[in-house]
């Protein structure tokens, strides 16, 4: 690759990023290509994005405790609806919406549940892939709200091309 700057050719490595990009503090990314240049610039280079945010999409419907402010932005963003809009699917006005994104009011357990089996039928998730996370993992969901840890996804799981639930 040659530097957008000074057209010099740039050397490649590979190394974990924090992707603050998605607008959640706690995702890295295993394996991600770092082009450098002498004159300074580097250039990251990121897997596709819609498959990326789909990815942390899952680890988030599945995680044991309760959306944060945070998380329910960036599931809602890849939803593709606006506070608005979700409120009007949830049925409460976008004041809360805008609370618990901004997390001067935790969101309720019922409604962290529904809005995560929003997530996956507007998400076209096969019905029996949403059946087994019902099972699975929203048994599982502690009413705490806690914040979520650190997590790293292994380049393994970032460059594949096709991602589902289970």
């Amino acid at each position: 690759m040659k530097c957008p700057n000074c057209k010099n050719k740039m050397t490649c490595t590979q190394s974990d990023y924090h992707y603050t990009e998605s607008g959640l503090t706690n995702i890295y990314l295993s394996g991600i290509e770092i082009y450098h240049c002498s004159c300074g610039e580097e250039i990251i280079s990121l897997p596709t994005v819609s498959q990326l945010h789909d990815l942390i999409a899952i680890d988030l419907i599945k995680q044991k405790h309760r959306l944060n402010g945070r998380e329910l932005r960036f599931l809602r963003k890849n939803m593709g609806l606006t506070a608005k809009n979700l409120g009007e699917y949830l049925g409460i006005d976008n004041a809360t919406i805008s609370r618990w994104e901004k997390g001067t009011q935790p969101i309720s357990s019922p409604h962290d549940r529904f809005f995560r089996l929003l997530y996956l039928n507007m998400r076209r998730v096969p019905q029996d892939e949403i059946n087994a996370v019902i099972q699975k993992d929203f048994a599982a969901i502690s009413d705490e709200q806690v914040e979520t840890p650190p997590f790293m996804i292994p380049r393994e799981k970032w460059s594949k091309t096709e991602i589902c639930f289970q």
